[in-house]
């Protein structure tokens, strides 16, 4: 008996964490390369709708690593949208570089790429990042689950 109540209890704890709704992202990373310059356009990134993303570059030579993060004013809410994120680098030598995306949020951590890219040319050092949060809603338009109703209202 206790077994199966902890059991019930557990159940509902889980679908109370769960998300609401989540959009389908089709997680998209291209790059443009300029005399020693490179753009990153990560398109339909994963990240919970109400969270703004911290945009990192780091650089060891000729690894560079860009993180994303998740960022909280009042904390995550029960639902999933697609995010559009950039990094602009410049003031880089020519050759081979190593770039690697690193997501980190409520959904886990994940590790996309790496890729090389060929540099050439020269530029004036600089470092840039943006994103854009979904412009599409992220509350389904048929009947509302519990579920989203608490997303509205937090």
């Amino acid at each position: 008996m206790r077994v199966t109540f902890f059991a019930i209890a557990a159940a509902a704890i889980l679908l109370t964490m769960s998300p609401a709704t989540a959009q389908e992202c089709g997680e998209v990373v291209s790059f443009e390369t300029a005399p020693g310059a490179f753009t990153m356009s990560h398109e339909e990134a994963r990240f919970n709708c109400c969270a703004w993303l911290d945009v990192i570059v780091h650089q060891d030579g000729y690894e560079i690593d860009i993180r994303e993060y998740e960022m909280f004013d009042e904390g995550p809410c029960f639902c999933l949208c697609c995010f559009e994120a950039s990094a602009s680098v410049s003031g880089l030598v020519a050759g081979e570089y190593t770039v690697t995306v690193h997501k980190l949020g409520t959904a886990g951590y994940e590790v996309l790429g790496p890729w090389v890219l060929e540099i050439t040319g020269a530029s004036a050092p600089s470092v840039s990042t943006a994103y854009l949060p979904c412009d599409l809603t992220a509350i389904p338009d048929e009947d509302w689950s519990w579920g989203t109703i608490k997303a509205l209202y937090r």
